[in-house]
């Protein structure tokens, strides 16, 4: 009696370990098969900035590579979009894509939720229940918030990058798969490595390749058009007012995509006029984190840096260009060498012009006829906004997300004809679009340019700009 009562106790913890792995199992059974099915879809990525264009393009030579991709990056900022990018561009593209939350599945289950049971492993395992990695069997397994791992499971996982089979739990026969593995994770796995949390093994077997991030506070450029696209999925024709692009840009975004996205919705609900425009008062952003001159953060770009500061010194003194040499600590030759080159490079900055921010997001409302091209049909179209990086039109088809289009119509104001070509972003059952355009050729950038600064002229916006 003894026997068999010590045998009960030591089985109550594994009772109540199946219990909870049953339980677990229904609750996701449905999100697996969603998640082993779902479809790569790219054509929703908004890519505008230098640094992400240079991610996408390793994404694109590693992704033929069979090499592990480690992923790097704080919270928000679109890891998981990378690493189905990875996939999508890979040879393994059509065959199973499975994430992974590793911080999500308790503790006690990861093992046989990564690597699957036998029937009768343990009391509940009623069948045989493969694991995450027999799933992606032939493509990509991605584990998000890898550095959440536990230490134990790390060893196991670690044999299986290794090509070595293993065993499910409570089998007695070896699994052999063929799976490409993405992790990332928005820790910083190298001190976990060193303070004994992470294996240094298991790490560089993960790091193979190592993709970093830059947050969204980098990426002025993806900022704006993530913002345009959400706001006009809500109201195609409204737009963000100059405050508002200036406090978009001086926010820190802490929380990346994910923070911007619900702070525009909420604003969007929110606002009286959001289908006319959004206001810095609307946004409600945190105060704290703006500069106290209200201008907007500096550029991460050295040059950038540079401008400002000589520009900024400049406004000090009175624009007078020995006491700003002086200030600055260089000559004046010096000076006015640099002012003339941000002249050349850039008009838009210099002393007495419209704003960066304004000349590049500034969207002019209009009510134009064009033609548009699509495949090899040509058809009218209505022109209902436009700025230099994209485009809102109005068709009498709706057209598929990501098609390729051509835009053909004279800049009003003048004789210059313009042809850009671009995707569509969005649409709705109205028949509006939005046209995200692509490289723009330099001249006909110039043109659009001069019209848009001549247009926000008659807007007003130049008494309300600083330099």
């Amino acid at each position: 009696m003894a026997h068999k009562s010590s045998i009960g106790a030591r089985s109550a913890p594994l009772r109540s370990i199946a219990v909870a792995a049953v339980a677990w199992v229904r609750r996701i059974r449905r999100d697996l098969s969603t998640a082993v099915h779902n479809s790569c879809d790219l054509s929703s990525q908004i890519i505008r900035s230098d640094a992400l264009k240079r991610v996408m393009k390793l994404v694109e030579q590693v992704a033929c590579h069979p090499a592990a991709v480690l992923i790097v990056g704080e919270t928000g900022t679109g890891k998981e979009m990378i690493a189905r990018s990875i996939h999508g561009h890979s040879l393994r593209c059509n065959k199973p894509w499975v994430d992974v939350n590793c911080a999500a599945i308790p503790e006690h289950l990861v093992e046989s939720e990564l690597f699957g049971y036998e029937k009768g492993a343990f009391s509940g395992a009623d069948a045989q229940k493969v694991g995450y990695f027999e799933m992606a069997d032939g493509g990509t397994l991605f584990l998000d918030e890898i550095g959440d791992l536990d230490p134990k499971v790390q060893v196991k996982l670690l044999r299986v990058l290794d090509g070595v089979p293993y065993y499910r739990l409570g089998g007695s026969k070896k699994v052999e798969v063929d799976v490409r593995v993405v992790a990332a994770t928005n820790q910083n796995l190298e001190e976990l490595v060193r303070s004994g949390r992470f294996r240094n093994d298991l790490y560089h077997r993960l790091a193979e390749f190592k993709l970093e991030i830059p947050p969204l506070r980098e990426r002025p450029e993806d900022l704006l058009a993530i913002a345009e696209q959400v706001l006009h999925q809500h109201y195609p024709n409204s737009r963000f007012a100059q405050d508002a692009v200036t406090a978009l840009l001086s926010y820190d975004w802490p929380g990346n995509v994910r923070e911007l996205r619900n702070s525009l919705f909420r604003a969007i609900m929110l606002s009286r006029n959001a289908h006319v425009q959004i206001t810095a008062a609307d946004l409600k952003l945190s105060p704290a984190l703006q500069p106290a001159n209200g201008k907007p953060a500096l550029s991460h770009d050295l040059d950038q840096v540079e401008r400002q500061i000589v520009l900024d010194a400049l406004e000090r003194c009175g624009r007078n260009q020995g006491k700003t040499a002086q200030a600055l600590g260089i000559s004046r030759r010096t000076l006015l060498r640099k002012l003339k080159a941000y002249r050349e490079t850039a008009p838009e900055i210099a002393v007495g012009t419209l704003c960066p921010e304004q000349q590049r997001y500034y969207r002019k409302q209009t009510n134009n006829s064009i033609r548009l091209k699509v495949e090899d049909e040509w058809m009218e179209a209505t022109l209902l906004n436009i700025s230099l990086g994209g485009a809102a039109v109005s068709i009498h088809k709706l057209l598929s997300q990501d098609s390729a289009v051509i835009l053909s119509f004279t800049i009003p104001g003048s004789e210059d004809h313009a042809e850009l070509s671009g995707r569509v972003a969005w649409a709705n059952k109205e028949g509006q679009h939005g046209i995200q355009f692509g490289t723009m050729p330099s001249e006909l950038r110039t043109h659009l340019q001069r019209w848009f600064q001549s247009e926000m002229k008659k807007d007003g916006w130049r008494e309300d700009l600083e330099v």
